[in-house]
């Protein structure tokens, strides 16, 4: 599923101050919504996908741009370094346009701050909160029955970075993945087309450990031994495997 470096854009058009890139003018595109503040995270999730995407750069000191939903085949939402405590300018917008996506019937799947996003914007500020501590790292989740295809099952390491969690899911969601650190790895919401994970499944071993390499300071305070955090690496193809399970979980073409 993964599309090589000749990716088909036909155009790239300004939305305020954020950049939608279209790969086909002639089908709804995937939306991909980039909250990360080095702006990276939209492209790297939007390289697993062959299909037509679109990527939205979200900031903090500008307000959520004006997005219809059914211009969307399904939104993905992004990590970011913000903390989903806190309120951002862009806060409210995007929990409702969240709001909007799932009245509509649109799939929506959230990553780690996109993840806790998901649950803030269906179950309120209080389904949200601190982890008890930095997750960080190679590190494992249990995915279980409750997982919506039956390949993926049991104990398996991916990439982790977080100080905040999903602390209650949305009325009707199932938690699909956990460990001893995060309860709440990852939930499925049938009836509101809701898929998030705690986990970063864009991240694969070279592009995850190049990730740890530019934070140093992140594992030296937190007591993380950095050299055996690089020796590791995920046990499966996460973009590969995750991606296509939330495509297929919701029939999105």
């Amino acid at each position: 599923m993964r599309k090589d470096c000749c990716n088909r854009f036909c155009h790239a058009v300004i939305v305020h101050r954020y950049i939608i890139e279209r790969m086909s003018a002639l089908e709804k595109p995937l939306l991909v919504l980039d909250y990360s503040v080095d702006m990276k995270s939209g492209e790297n999730i939007s390289r697993w996908f062959s299909c037509s995407t679109a990527v939205v750069r979200i900031a903090d000191g500008s307000l959520f741009p004006d997005l219809v939903p059914w211009d969307f085949k399904a939104v993905i939402h992004s990590g970011s370094a913000l903390s989903i405590v806190d309120d951002c300018t862009f806060s409210s917008g995007a929990c409702s346009f969240i709001e909007r996506c799932s009245s509509e019937g649109v799939p929506q799947m959230g990553i780690c701050y996109g993840h806790q996003l998901l649950a803030k914007a269906m179950a309120g500020s209080e389904a949200v909160g601190k982890a008890q501590s930095l997750e960080a790292g190679w590190l494992p989740v249990e995915f279980l029955e409750t997982w919506p295809q039956k390949e993926l099952r049991g104990t398996k390491r991916v990439w982790q970075s977080h100080y905040d969690c999903v602390t209650a899911i949305p009325e009707g969601s199932v938690i699909t993945a956990t460990n001893e650190h995060t309860e709440i790895q990852a939930f499925l919401n049938m009836e509101l087309k809701l898929f998030g994970t705690q986990f970063h499944p864009e991240f694969d071993r070279e592009s995850g450990n190049r990730c740890f390499q530019n934070d140093p300071e992140l594992f030296e305070k937190n007591g993380i031994d950095l050299n055996s955090i690089l020796q590791g690496g995920p046990d499966f193809n996460t973009g590969e495997v995750i991606f296509s399970h939330f495509i297929k979980t919701f029939g999105v073409e």
